[in-house]
């Protein structure tokens, strides 16, 4: 064990609640955008969804890390490199969603 990092946390149940406080917080934001005429509806709304995605990745890859760290049956090699490996498909993830939210941003702005 590298660090105590306390009892295992759900890694479901914070991804829910990533994903929800991404909601949150960027919904308040677009929907500020939209109102001041910034941005169109569906721009907001796609904002919007791609942030809650984004946000439950991160939590679940954030919390997945932490007990990956705090596991006592395994070496402190064994951990390091399975928290390494939350973080690294998170970020994978994450890069991903950004990729094919820039794809379908190039197509829409091409049929227009």
């Amino acid at each position: 064990m590298i660090i105590n990092t306390g009892a295992a946390r759900s890694v479901s149940g914070h991804a829910v609640s990533g994903a929800f406080i991404g909601f949150m917080l960027s919904g308040a934001y677009n929907y500020s955008k939209y109102k001041k005429g910034q941005i169109t509806k569906q721009k907001a709304i796609q904002n919007t969804i791609k942030a809650t995605i984004e946000g439950g990745i991160i939590t679940a890859s954030g919390v997945a890390a932490a007990n990956a760290i705090g596991n006592m049956a395994k070496s402190p090699l064994q951990n390091t490199l399975e928290a390494g490996a939350y973080l690294a498909l998170g970020v994978a993830s994450v890069y991903s969603i950004d990729k094919v939210n820039e794809s379908l941003r190039s197509e829409n702005d091409k049929s227009e």
